[in-house]
């Protein structure tokens, strides 16, 4: 299997990956809207053309829709756990 390491933004920019396994209880989806979410970012960051990408990734339609199903997530767990959770951007 061939790693393919395509990264453009320097807090990206490592060697030290790991690989990790767990199972845990994910009762609102967090792990995989989380892992949505940096594919987003990831994907956002790739395909601009600018040197500063800040600005594309924030805006992108996909980055915008996963954090907001992200947020969703987060205020639904906290709620259940009896907190009160609104974030304001």
């Amino acid at each position: 299997m061939t790693e393919h390491k395509f990264v453009s933004h320097p807090a990206l920019q490592t060697d030290n990956y790991v690989r990790v396994t767990t199972l845990v209880p994910d009762k609102y989806g967090i792990i995989q809207l989380s892992n949505d979410l940096l594919v987003a970012m990831h994907e956002a960051d790739m395909s601009s053309l600018k040197d500063d990408t800040t600005e594309d990734v924030s805006l992108n339609a996909s980055v915008i829709d996963n954090f907001t199903q992200l947020t969703d997530a987060m205020e639904d767990l906290a709620k259940d756990m009896g907190i009160e959770a609104k974030f304001k951007f």
